[in-house]
């Protein structure tokens, strides 16, 4: 008997002493603390809930904020999410991804709308070296230190080689191999050939010309192309048609001479 009416005087003083009384019951499922701060494993809490060295854990979930614009943080074992008047900014589920406008990110990271990155971002680098750097003074993709493709700040390509000549939107390091080249058409386009006031080279000259020279009329010689380092194939195939033209007059000319030789047997 004394033993009980020592223990009930505990109780009472304890449910009467200062710290009993901050806090306050809601009803049996919450309660309330008046009390400015809390400290757990801290003396002077500087939060209204403070925990000091280790960590805290929760079971199932904690909100973080939820106030009149509708921001809040809930962060639990059965996925994490921010959200601000409902849309939400932030989400990461139990496999690790994290969806950045969404909560069901099919990759370690998923974002519902448009990226921007202020420096450069790297995709990749694996066993294999294979990796793509996107950036805002070149863009770049290797493997195992090779160059596959690359951009830089001037919207020029480059494959096989981080260098493009001046003047140049594409440049490749190797042979490159199409089932069809379109180019733009010269605006000189050599049907002049054919126009009646066409003086077309005497075959005289044109031998003359071939034995000193080396090459054909209008024809950059082995030379002019290997000091120029190659040739422009539209403007190529227009000389070059140019030509045929011409060989075509030529062949017409000869054709009426034969013709009328024959007609004088």
């Amino acid at each position: 008997m004394k033993m009980h009416s020592f223990f009930s005087l505990l109780i009472v003083l304890a449910m009467n002493s200062p710290i009993w009384a901050q806090w306050q019951s809601v009803n049996n499922n919450a309660a309330i603390i008046t009390t400015a701060n809390v400290g757990v494993g801290v003396n002077n809490p500087d939060a209204k809930f403070h925990v000091g060295s280790g960590g805290a854990r929760f079971n199932d979930w904690v909100r973080i904020g939820g106030n009149t614009d509708g921001y809040s943080w809930k962060l639990g074992i059965s996925g994490n999410i921010i959200t601000r008047s409902g849309h939400v900014i932030l989400g990461a589920d139990n496999n690790d991804r994290i969806g950045i406008g969404l909560t069901n990110p099919d990759a370690k990271l998923h974002v519902n709308g448009s990226m921007r990155v202020n420096d450069w971002m790297r995709i990749g680098g694996n066993t294999d070296g294979f990796a793509w750097k996107l950036g805002v003074t070149g863009n770049i993709i290797t493997r195992g230190g090779n160059v596959i493709l690359a951009a830089n700040a001037n919207d020029l390509v480059g494959i096989g080689s981080t260098r493009i000549p001046a003047g140049f939107k594409l440049a490749v390091q190797g042979k490159i191999i199409a089932e069809d080249v379109k180019v733009l058409p010269a605006a000189n386009w050599p049907d002049y050939v054919f126009l009646p006031d066409y003086e077309l080279l005497p075959l005289q000259k044109l031998e003359q010309h071939i034995r000193e020279k080396g090459h054909l009329p209008g024809i950059p010689s082995a030379q002019e192309v290997a000091a120029q380092a190659g040739f422009e194939v539209g403007e190529m195939q227009r000389k070059l048609l140019e030509k045929v033209e011409e060989l075509s007059l030529y062949v017409i000319a000869l054709n009426r001479k034969v013709e009328a030789l024959e007609q004088k047997k």
